[in-house]
Protein backbone atom coordinates (compact mmCIF):
# COMPACT_ATOMS: atom_id res chain seq x y z
CA UNK A 1 0.00 0.00 0.00
CA UNK A 2 3.01 2.28 0.50
CA UNK A 3 4.20 1.91 -3.09
CA UNK A 4 1.41 3.79 -4.92
CA UNK A 5 1.75 7.12 -3.07
CA UNK A 6 5.53 6.77 -3.15
CA UNK A 7 5.76 6.08 -6.85
CA UNK A 8 2.88 8.27 -8.07
CA UNK A 9 4.56 11.23 -6.35
CA UNK A 10 7.69 10.56 -8.42
CA UNK A 11 5.63 9.91 -11.54
CA UNK A 12 4.02 13.35 -11.20
CA UNK A 13 7.44 14.86 -11.78
CA UNK A 14 7.97 12.73 -14.90
CA UNK A 15 4.38 12.58 -16.19
CA UNK A 16 5.31 14.16 -19.53
CA UNK A 17 8.02 11.55 -20.04
CA UNK A 18 5.56 8.73 -19.28
CA UNK A 19 3.03 10.24 -21.68
CA UNK A 20 5.66 10.65 -24.43
CA UNK A 21 6.73 7.02 -23.99
CA UNK A 22 3.07 5.92 -23.94
CA UNK A 23 3.49 4.37 -20.47
CA UNK A 24 0.13 4.60 -18.69
CA UNK A 25 1.23 5.75 -15.24
CA UNK A 26 -1.61 7.38 -13.30
CA UNK A 27 -0.24 10.93 -13.54
CA UNK A 28 0.05 10.62 -17.33
CA UNK A 29 -3.50 9.29 -17.86
CA UNK A 30 -5.45 11.13 -15.14
CA UNK A 31 -5.66 14.70 -13.91
CA UNK A 32 -3.34 16.03 -11.25
CA UNK A 33 -6.28 16.25 -8.83
CA UNK A 34 -7.25 12.61 -9.44
CA UNK A 35 -3.66 11.53 -8.88
CA UNK A 36 -3.28 13.66 -5.75
CA UNK A 37 -6.55 12.34 -4.32
CA UNK A 38 -5.37 8.78 -4.97
CA UNK A 39 -2.07 9.55 -3.26
CA UNK A 40 -3.93 10.95 -0.26
CA UNK A 41 -6.31 7.97 -0.02
CA UNK A 42 -3.48 5.45 -0.17
CA UNK A 43 -1.44 7.44 2.35
CA UNK A 44 -4.31 7.36 4.85
CA UNK A 45 -4.64 3.60 4.32
CA UNK A 46 -0.89 3.19 4.89
CA UNK A 47 -1.20 5.17 8.12
CA UNK A 48 -4.11 3.04 9.35
CA UNK A 49 -2.32 -0.19 8.43
CA UNK A 50 0.87 0.96 10.16
CA UNK A 51 -1.15 1.43 13.34
CA UNK A 52 -2.78 -1.98 12.90
CA UNK A 53 0.68 -3.53 13.20
CA UNK A 54 0.83 -2.55 16.87
CA UNK A 55 -1.79 -4.99 18.20
CA UNK A 56 -1.18 -7.62 15.53
CA UNK A 57 2.59 -7.77 16.07
CA UNK A 58 2.42 -6.95 19.78
CA UNK A 59 4.37 -3.74 19.37
CA UNK A 60 4.64 -1.19 22.14
CA UNK A 61 4.31 2.50 22.75
CA UNK A 62 7.56 3.44 20.98
CA UNK A 63 6.33 2.01 17.70
CA UNK A 64 2.85 3.50 18.10
CA UNK A 65 4.18 7.01 18.76
CA UNK A 66 6.56 6.83 15.79
CA UNK A 67 3.79 5.43 13.53
CA UNK A 68 1.40 8.21 14.55
CA UNK A 69 3.95 10.99 14.03
CA UNK A 70 5.30 9.64 10.74
CA UNK A 71 1.81 8.89 9.44
CA UNK A 72 0.68 12.42 10.26
CA UNK A 73 3.68 13.87 8.44
CA UNK A 74 3.16 11.61 5.40
CA UNK A 75 -0.53 12.48 5.27
CA UNK A 76 0.23 16.17 5.72
CA UNK A 77 2.55 16.10 2.73
CA UNK A 78 -0.08 14.28 0.67
CA UNK A 79 -2.56 17.04 1.54
CA UNK A 80 0.03 19.64 0.48
CA UNK A 81 0.43 17.89 -2.88
CA UNK A 82 -3.32 18.10 -3.36
CA UNK A 83 -3.50 21.75 -2.29
CA UNK A 84 -0.49 23.08 -4.19
CA UNK A 85 -0.73 21.09 -7.39
CA UNK A 86 3.04 21.26 -7.46
CA UNK A 87 5.47 18.69 -8.85
CA UNK A 88 8.03 20.11 -6.41
CA UNK A 89 5.75 19.26 -3.45
CA UNK A 90 5.17 15.81 -4.94
CA UNK A 91 8.94 15.29 -5.01
CA UNK A 92 9.14 16.25 -1.33
CA UNK A 93 6.50 13.63 -0.62
CA UNK A 94 8.45 11.07 -2.67
CA UNK A 95 11.64 11.83 -0.74
CA UNK A 96 9.86 11.76 2.61
CA UNK A 97 8.20 8.43 1.78
CA UNK A 98 11.63 6.79 1.70
CA UNK A 99 12.45 8.29 5.10
CA UNK A 100 9.01 7.29 6.37
CA UNK A 101 9.34 3.60 5.54
CA UNK A 102 12.92 3.45 6.84
CA UNK A 103 12.06 5.07 10.16
CA UNK A 104 8.87 3.05 10.54
CA UNK A 105 10.69 -0.26 10.08
CA UNK A 106 13.49 0.98 12.32
CA UNK A 107 10.98 1.82 15.05
CA UNK A 108 9.42 -1.61 14.64
CA UNK A 109 12.78 -3.31 15.07
CA UNK A 110 13.84 -1.09 17.96
CA UNK A 111 10.54 -1.61 19.74
CA UNK A 112 10.91 -5.37 19.49
CA UNK A 113 14.54 -5.24 20.68
CA UNK A 114 13.75 -2.99 23.65
CA UNK A 115 10.75 -5.04 24.67
CA UNK A 116 12.70 -8.30 24.46
CA UNK A 117 15.29 -6.96 26.89
CA UNK A 118 18.23 -6.78 24.46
Amino acid sequence: MWTPPHFWALAIRYRDDYAAADVPMLPSVASFRTTAMSILRYTVVVWVLSLAFAPVAHLGLLYVVVAVVLGAAFTGLAVQVLRTGSAQTAMRLFTFSITYITLLFGAMALDVLLRSGL
